[in-house]
């Protein structure tokens, strides 16, 4: 059986407790490169086991512009389609059977992967604030330019490119509200040095509204999703709270006041 013609690109950093999870769903693709960031446990030796490609970050530690890691690796791919993936999830048999189908397709298309949660059960996700959480994850290298954007980074498309959903979803185990915490908060270090000089009016419209609307929406989806019976599986409430608490460290740490202040 042929491999498929994608290039899946991992990003590691410590990540041997859910590395091996996330290869085994990519195995059928023709490479895989794991875009490391310097870890001392065993996630260069567990890519090795399936053939991985290592590339060594340039700043190693905890990722400050993700953007700028993923075009380092986008530069030496040897297949046309692209395949992101982060080191904490996996594909769904839905979804690898998808992308065998899309690659049949000669077209320079882009598609959106949805994001689905998984309980330590093993139990999907069917209700989160977050949802839809899809990412502009699996493209043919010519329907994109370059990757974008530090933090929340994306692909700019090339002009007149399709962007298209897939149906099948990568899978995304749950972890604890601390380790949710201190994911967060490299991001929030991120934020800061992305506004400093920036001033009073971008943080009143980037910072204050755009967070405030956004938890809005999100507090209603809530409210939506927990105050009507319903079959399915919730989102753990104390991992919905977290991302409320995220918002409002985000305002407060990117005012100017405090970002001058330091």
């Amino acid at each position: 059986m042929s491999k498929l013609p994608i290039s899946v690109h991992i990003l590691t950093w410590n990540s041997a407790a859910t590395l091996k999870c996330a290869l085994e769903s990519v195995k059928d693709c023709e490479e895989i490169i794991v875009l490391d960031g310097g870890s001392t446990d065993t996630t260069c030796d567990i890519a090795k086991e399936y053939g991985a490609t290592i590339i060594q970050q340039e700043n190693t530690g905890p990722i400050h512009d993700f953007a700028a890691v993923r075009n380092q690796v986008l530069a030496r791919a040897n297949q046309p389609w692209i395949l992101s993936l982060d080191s904490d999830e996996y594909l769904s048999e839905e979804l690898q059977l998808e992308l065998k189908q899309i690659t049949q397709n000669p077209q320079p298309l882009a598609y959106f992967i949805p994001r689905v949660y998984v309980l330590p059960d093993g139990r999907r996700v069917d209700y989160a604030t977050t949802y839809p959480n899809k990412r502009l994850y699996f493209f043919h290298q010519d329907a994109i330019e370059q990757w974008i954007k530090p933090v929340h980074e994306r692909p700019a498309l090339q002009p007149g490119t399709k962007a298209i959903d897939c149906k099948g979803p990568s899978l995304a185990p749950l972890g604890s509200v601390e380790e949710y915490r201190a994911k967060n908060l490299r991001y929030l270090k991120i934020e800061k040095e992305k506004s400093k000089g920036k001033g009073w009016i971008d943080w009143l419209i980037n910072r204050v509204f755009h967070t405030l609307r956004s938890r809005l929406i999100g507090l209603l989806r809530l409210l939506w999703i927990w105050c009507i019976p319903r079959k399915g599986v919730r989102m753990p409430l104390k991992l919905e709270i977290a991302r409320f608490w995220y918002g409002w460290k985000l305002i407060v740490g990117t005012c100017p006041i405090r970002l001058h202040s330091k």
